[in-house]
């Protein structure tokens, strides 16, 4: 009798061990971090551009979905890497996403566009299309402090300070200038045809919509919106 009942005590710690068991397995499956996504940080440097709008809708899902700016290990942004970024929104012909990086690019006061670093990129078409990005920055924000704006200027301003701004002396005023590497920097030996958004070609120079800043470089793009508010 004795015997019978440890039998029965000793089965039934058995299936609770058992549960408990099944229990801790699942709460561990359950909650086991997650592998980061390779696309929360940015690759660097990023493909070429033939490479980048063969898979565009990939590239732009990742790029919405990324959530850092500079590549993992890396603490402090740069002009460079802003460069860069520049670089893959123009490729894949995302208008919102490379405004948004001229204006962040505007705000950072202390990176004066002719202090970008030369790139120095090993690929001859990615480092044509990077060569060809400061004069769109020089040229965009060229036009605000042509207005009287100044890239330490505050994003809301009293009309009697948009008025002071607006009339400030020529002399008063630093304009931005290309790095001199950019002029280095040969042009593709064939011309780089880049389509838009929606997959429309340009079939020469010639079209009206042709960007005149990338041709330098015998890169056939749409030109950028680079105007920002």
């Amino acid at each position: 009798m004795l015997s019978a009942t440890i039998r029965i005590l000793s089965n039934l710690c058995s299936r609770r061990s058992n549960r408990l068991e099944v229990r801790q397995n699942s709460f561990q499956a359950e909650y086991q971090p997650a592998e980061r996504a390779l696309y929360e940080y940015p690759t660097f440097p990023p493909p070429p551009p033939q490479a980048i709008v063969k898979r565009r809708s990939e590239y732009i899902a990742n790029l919405r979905a990324r959530k850092y700016l500079v590549p993992e290990g890396i603490l402090a942004d740069t002009p460079l890497y802003a460069l860069y970024r520049l670089y893959e929104f123009f490729v894949v012909d995302h208008v919102t996403g490379y405004r948004n990086q001229l204006e962040y690019f505007w705000k950072q006061r202390r990176w004066a566009v002719r202090d970008i670093p030369d790139p120095k990129d090993e690929n001859p078409a990615r480092y044509a299309f990077l060569a060809c990005i400061p004069a769109l920055l020089v040229r965009s924000f060229n036009e605000r402090i042509k207005l009287g704006l100044a890239r330490d200027t505050p994003a809301i301003i009293s009309p009697e300070e948009a008025e002071e701004l607006r009339t400030r002396p020529e002399s008063s005023k630093n304009y931005e200038e290309l790095p001199e590497w950019t002029r280095n920097v040969p042009p593709l030996p064939e011309t780089l045809v880049m389509p838009s958004h929606d997959d429309v070609v340009m079939q020469g120079f010639d079209d009206p919509r042709a960007s005149s800043w990338f041709k330098s470089k015998n890169i056939l793009i749409w030109g950028p919106h680079i105007h920002f508010t």
